[in-house]
């Protein structure tokens, strides 16, 4: 990987450091917030679950925002505001002890992610050849999940020392990164290209590709949510809580190591299978769980398995992505994380209440697993069926 890292352009190994410093820094963070809000004197449990799920909800549906303020103004200038509007509200937490004001704090530190993601992808795809577009997303999604695993690391350790320098060294992080980020050059339409303008954004939203991609996408989250909520619950109540972080450890691995291959294949333009079988591969995930419950192998290979299949839809969903609207990927790529948004609280919702309520005797493994297998079923019959349009 870092030989073809090397082959690419400096403004383009500028925003994949920044990716990786960037999610080293967000997840230095993530996994200490809602202890130290919840040691905060004036803040109660059920402010910091307010706090965190507005947090949340920047973060996601505030993709939209920054997708179009990508294509529709400026790619880079939205890069540098998604850096900027991070700073003062890591800085913030560190300081402030009022409700409202975390509020804030958290809202401008979930919403510049919200419109960093979008631009930054945008502005990959854009910088590189159609034949290194699936490459180019790879990396971009193997140096996050390294940063997924650093961080919390690095974290511990700042945040034992105090929480303070944690707010402010990873405030002081993106500070860096402004500042390196302002030397990226501009992006320049090509000459056949026009503004899109709004009839092109309502013409998006009816493109056939962009409704079934942000169907997609809302089923992946919501599939994908329960490696975040219920497989830790059930790690925790089978196994105890040592394993709940093998879990995690187990899926960023497998991501890292096994993306740049898996999606070579997963995006090849001839490959119709891809999402069939990405929803054949959750199935068997869920299906170990449930035949073989107090087994370690069976939940280590569980964990596996879902993570190929999060590869091949992330990847391909990406990819997707890139092929509705050449002028307007970036906006695309924000309504596909608004629909995201929408699948992690059902994906989530949904989890918790099979977890403790099984339906019909069935339990949620039971049910996951007879759902994938019908998804799968309705994709390959559907979905191979349909051709990727290239605008």
């Amino acid at each position: 990987m870092l030989k073809s890292l090397k082959s690419y352009s400096l403004d383009i190994q500028l925003v994949l450091i920044t990716t990786l410093l960037s999610n080293v820094g967000i997840f230095m963070v993530i996994p200490f917030l809602a202890i130290y809000l919840n040691d905060i004197d004036k803040i109660s449990t059920v402010d910091v679950g307010i706090i965190i799920g507005i947090a949340f909800w920047c973060q996601r549906a505030g993709s939209l925002l920054g997708g179009i303020l990508s294509d529709f103004f400026h790619v880079k200038k939205t890069m540098l505001l998604g850096l900027l509007i991070r700073i003062p509200g890591y800085m913030m937490v560190g300081y402030v002890t009022n409700f409202y004001l975390l509020v804030v704090a958290c809202s401008l530190i979930g919403l510049g992610s919200s419109i960093y993601l979008p631009a930054a992808k945008s502005f990959l795809v854009n910088r590189t050849d159609d034949n290194k577009k699936v490459e180019i997303l790879s990396i971009r999604v193997i140096l996050s999940n390294v940063g997924v695993a650093l961080g919390p690391v690095i974290g511990l350790a700042v945040f034992d020392i105090s929480p303070i320098w944690l707010f402010t060294s990873v405030g002081l992080v993106f500070a860096s990164l402004l500042f390196l980020n302002l030397r990226l050059s501009d992006i320049e339409r090509k000459k056949e290209e026009s503004n899109p303008i709004f009839s092109d954004f309502n013409k998006l939203l009816k493109n056939k590709k962009m409704v079934i991609t942000s169907i997609l996408m809302f089923i992946f989250i919501a599939l994908y949510m329960q490696i975040e909520v219920t497989i830790p619950m059930f790690s925790n109540d089978v196994f105890g809580k040592r394993f709940i972080s093998a879990v995690f450890i187990i899926n960023a691995l497998i991501v890292i190591l096994f993306q740049m291959p898996i999606s070579k294949w997963a995006c090849k333009e001839s490959n119709t299978f891809a999402m069939p079988l990405g929803f054949l591969f959750f199935s068997a995930s869920f299906l170990l769980l449930f035949v073989f419950e107090s087994s370690y192998l069976a939940l280590f290979s569980s964990v596996i398995i879902f993570s190929v299949a999060e590869i091949i839809f992330q990847i391909r969903l990406d990819y997707d992505a890139t092929n509705i609207d050449k002028r307007m990927i970036a906006t695309t790529f924000g309504l596909m994380s608004l629909a995201g948004a929408f699948g992690g609280l059902f994906g989530s919702f949904i989890g918790t209440l099979l977890y403790s309520t099984p339906i019909f005797g069935l339990g949620i493994w039971a049910i996951l697993t007879i759902a994938t297998v019908i998804l799968t079923v309705i994709s390959f019959f559907s979905l191979r069926n349909i051709e990727v349009v290239y605008a």
